[in-house]
């Protein structure tokens, strides 16, 4: 399911040509990563893939406000059963970008959001939301004429409350962005 989201989500983006890359006021970006969430040891589970969808708007060329809508799923053998595990994140975050080189933009993020865990098994369902912080960073590689798509890497740290227990859960992530502008 998320390699076929994944492709047409390359699919959609490579047909649509965004505006102007340069990093202004009022500029705009949108992007998705894939990467792999390690999830706090107190939950039993080890890992799994993850997928983000994010964009954002530029309020200055240092300062983006951006939403991020993040999945992450797997399957994990506990006691000799199956267990599913579901977490999908809705954040708000705020990006400092900085600027060493013209092509090269790292940045940091801290966020606040919404956590929904949802942990199943052939015995019983279970489901619990919470409030999410986060903070994190990464860089982004502009590549082509115009420096308009960039590679990014990204590691953040999510920290949530769900099933009465304070987890925080770490993501490794590269995608791509690009961006939009007048």
């Amino acid at each position: 399911m998320k390699k076929t989201l994944s492709i047409m989500m390359v699919a959609c983006f490579a047909l649509t040509v965004p505006a102007l890359a340069a990093i202004q006021e009022g500029n705009g970006e949108v992007g998705f990563d894939y990467g792999n969430t390690d999830y706090d040891n107190n939950t039993g589970i080890d890992s799994s893939d993850s997928m983000s969808l994010r964009g954002g708007y530029f309020m200055t060329r240092m300062f983006e406000i951006e939403g991020q809508f993040v999945n992450a799923d797997d399957s994990t053998n506990m006691i000799g059963t199956t267990v599913d595990t579901n977490m999908n994140l809705l954040m708000v975050n705020g990006v400092f970008n900085f600027h060493p080189r013209e092509e090269i933009i790292p940045y940091v993020r801290v966020g606040l959001g919404r956590a929904d865990l949802e942990v199943s098994s052939p015995i019983i369902t279970a489901d619990d939301s919470s409030m999410a912080y986060q903070f994190g960073g990464g860089t982004r590689f502009f590549f082509g004429k115009e420096k308009r798509a960039a590679f990014r890497i990204d590691l953040s740290w999510v920290n949530e409350d769900t099933f009465d227990q304070s987890s925080t859960h770490t993501t490794f992530a590269g995608g791509f962005s690009w961006r939009l502008g007048k």
